[in-house]
C-alpha cells in the first residue's frame, strides 16, 4: 500500500477489509505520509489540513498511520520513519514498514 491512507475517507474500514482478505500469514507492506512527531509541525499539519483536502483530492496530512494500522488489528513488524529530504516538513513525514 503506497500513499493510500491519506485519501481514503474511512482508512480504518479500508484496513479492516485488507486484513480480512489478506492471506493467512500474509503481510501488509506500506509506505505512507502522515502525522509528524514534532508538535510545531503537527500544529501546521492540522491547520493546513483544514483546507488541504479540498485542493488535492482528499489527501489528509495529519493521519496517525501506525495507530490506524494497529487499530485494524495488525501487528506492526517493522516501522521506519523520516522526513523526506527537500520536502516541507508538514508534507514530508513518511512511514514505511510491514505489519501482519
Amino acid at each position: 500500500m503506497t500513499y493510500t491512507l491519506c485519501t481514503i475517507p474511512d482508512p480504518l474500514a479500508a484496513l479492516l477489509e485488507i486484513r480480512r482478505v489478506l492471506k493467512k500469514g500474509g503481510k501488509l507492506v506500506f509506505c505512507e505520509h502522515g502525522m509528524a512527531p514534532e508538535n510545531n509541525v503537527k500544529k501546521m499539519q492540522n491547520f493546513i489540513n483544514s483546507f488541504w483536502p479540498i485542493f488535492v483530492g482528499g489527501c489528509n496530512l495529519n493521519r496517525d498511520i501506525p495507530s490506524l494500522i494497529k487499530d485494524a488489528g495488525f501487528l506492526v513488524d517493522n516501522l521506519e520513519t523520516m522526513y523526506l529530504p527537500k520536502t516541507p516538513k508538514w508534507f514530508g513525514y513518511n512511514y514505511w514498514g510491514s505489519a501482519s
